[in-house]
């Protein structure tokens, strides 16, 4: 449709040269909030776009009658065919210009094409050298030297920062597993750190510890501890995830009902103060109450420069229970009983909600290799299997009828990786195709990173404005109603992430304590995970979906029943609103106590996306 407007559109005499303003000005955010207003503009190409292609398929004619008005053409001598020739439009198009616009307009037209041609062989080629780089590290550096020296590298870089300018670290906005795209990073007049601290340090499985560097990612770690028969007790799902992200910001995953959030796994921070001073914070110790804090803290207390977590003897393969339920109350309740079972039930809970009434109850324990029954194997991290969740699914067509299969331990903890949960169906409608995953699904999945790195200033701000990626921490006493409160204001996103975790007391930390905890100071949370496009936006009816009146209509209702937003998706609302939601005090009390006020700038400044 897009080249049949281009073809019949009237070739011009002239294409007009129009100096475009440069991505970023208020004049192409204009443009682009223009574009965004008028559903239907999505269907239409760039009026600049149809006005070069018809000058380069007018191209020929346009010339001919210019040099027919000069006289150089007889219009009584018969015409003689030419060759179609660019050079011969030169002085009618400006091929630079038109070789931005065509770009401007695959990338945001065919996003699709431009992921499955470059983004994924690069996601590929960099995980590959990544692999390859950890290897070389491990067998010839001595890692612990190593690592001293980029501290003290840190150390220097912190202690030179010019007088009030607030640090970050340098690595790029676009390198983060965020959807959203941070600005802050982009202001001249922050100190950005260089921090190069991405190795395991050591593995100590006497003691049941793993040491690592905050650029560590699960993946990495994963590809260490598992051939060792060693595990985390708390796996995040993606690879990409890095184990500083998980501990500043936070992590879950569906082993949590027993063991808690991320930070809750950790026994040990190694820390760069704001005035360049290096301290270790324990549980317990002399820095205990900045070990408390650090987890939420976003860095803004301090660089966190290295950290011990726990780890537990794993096995081979995981034994999936799945449970498919077509009434939301059986679901609620069976999901429910799981979960507070806690170390009396099975090792991992989760659950795929397809519509306000159905979804799939899933539960799995650890079995050696022996206990294995074969025919119900299920090797889901193979490329050419089918995207987990569309796995799960399929177990709706035989409601309230239980199924169990084997899954190999990193196959079950990254089995939302290979479709970035279902993110993949928006940006590679074909991707579950048995075609397309025989063909290229072992380039699967794509980087985030560089999935935010390709997008233009128009996929960008569309993004903002249509793609709900948020998810919320509740009293799971709370789920029915709270499921009700998204389904309304995100215009029915589905699937839908449910995860359980155990909320213990957080002692300073900006997550407040459970709102109604039981005799041990703990009580059992979910997280519902809502990503993926309202009904308005499938519909083409972009205009009526506002996004931050509906996002901050949920915050407000999680909010009122004592639960939290995770950070990583846009926060929408004002700083007195932030506040009601996340504790301050001890926050600003440490931020003074460990010269944090004049060095890094708080969470709200870092993390908000209102002005």
């Amino acid at each position: 449709e897009r080249l049949s407007l281009c073809l019949c559109s009237p070739p011009p005499p002239r294409c007009r040269r129009e100096r475009r303003p440069s991505p970023g000005t208020p004049t192409e955010v204009t443009r682009a909030s223009r574009r965004f207003q008028t559903a239907p503009s999505l269907q239409r190409p760039d009026p600049m776009i149809v006005e070069c292609i018809s000058a380069l398929i007018g191209g020929y004619a346009a010339v001919g009658n210019a040099k027919k008005n000069d006289g150089d053409v007889d219009s009584t001598e018969p015409k003689k065919p030419r060759r179609f020739s660019l050079r011969s439009l030169v002085p009618l198009v400006d091929l630079s210009e038109l070789s931005r616009a065509l770009t401007l307009y695959v990338m945001t037209e065919h996003r699709s094409l431009v992921v499955t041609t470059f983004v994924l062989p690069l996601s590929f080629l960099w995980d590959t050298a990544r692999c390859a780089r950890a290897r070389v590290v491990r067998l010839l550096r001595p890692v612990k030297v190593v690592h001293e020296t980029k501290v003290a590298d840190i150390v220097a870089q912190v202690r030179r920062r010019p007088t009030g300018a607030p640090m970050c670290t340098a690595r790029p906005g676009w390198m983060s597993i965020s959807l959203s795209s941070r600005s802050y990073k982009e202001n001249p007049k922050w100190a950005p750190i260089q921090m190069n601290l991405m190795d395991i340090l050591y593995i100590d499985e006497e003691a049941g510890i793993v040491h690592v560097e905050p650029s560590v990612t699960i993946g990495e770690l994963t590809r260490a501890l598992l051939p060792r028969g060693y595990t985390l007790p708390v796996v995040p799902e993606m690879d990409d995830l890095t184990v500083g992200g998980l501990i500043n910001g936070t992590g879950i995953e569906s082993s949590s009902h027993r063991y808690g959030l991320f930070h809750e796994i950790c026994v040990e921070f190694e820390m760069c103060l704001g005035d360049g001073r290096v301290v270790v914070a324990r549980a317990e110790g002399e820095h205990e109450d900045l070990f408390r804090a650090v987890p939420w803290s976003y860095g803004t207390l301090g660089l966190l420069l290295s950290a011990k977590l726990r780890i537990l003897p794993s096995e081979k393969y995981v034994k999936v229970t799945y449970t498919p339920h077509t009434s939301r109350d059986s679901l609620i309740r069976h999901f429910t009983e799981l979960s507070e079972a806690r170390e009396k039930g099975p090792m991992f809970v989760e659950s795929l909600a397809y519509s306000k009434e159905t979804g799939v109850v899933m539960s799995g324990e650890f079995v050696p290799e022996s206990e294995v029954v074969w025919s119900q194997r299920n090797h889901i991290g193979l490329w050419f299997k089918p995207w987990f969740f569309k796995h799960v699914e399929g177990f709706l067509q035989k409601p309230e009828e239980t199924v169990v299969e084997y899954i190999p331990t990193r196959d079950y903890y990254h089995r939302h990786s290979q479709s970035l949960f279902w993110e993949m169906e928006l940006m590679i409608p074909v991707g579950n195709h048995p075609l397309f995953r025989w063909v290229l699904g072992w380039l699967m999945p794509p980087k985030v990173s560089f999935l935010k790195l390709s997008q233009t200033e128009f996929t960008r701000e569309l993004t903002e404005r249509t793609h709900v990626a948020q998810d919320y921490l509740v009293p799971i006493d709370r789920m029915g109603p709270l499921l009700d409160v998204c389904d309304k204001e995100c215009q029915e996103v589905y699937p839908l992430w449910l995860c359980p975790h155990d909320h213990g007391p957080m002692g300073g930390s900006l997550l407040k304590d459970p709102i109604r905890p039981d005799k041990n100071g703990r009580q059992m949370y979910l997280d519902i995970g809502v990503y993926g496009l309202p009904k308005a936006v499938r519909e083409r009816r972009e205009d009526e979906f506002d996004m931050r009146r509906s996002m901050r209509a949920v915050f407000e209702e999680v909010k009122k029943e004592g639960g939290f937003q995770m950070l990583y998706g846009d926060v929408f609302n004002t700083r007195e609103e932030f506040e009601e939601m996340f504790g301050h005090k001890e926050y600003r009390e440490l931020r003074k106590k460990y010269k944090a006020d004049d060095a890094f700038k708080e969470v709200y400044d870092k993390m908000h996306v209102v002005g």
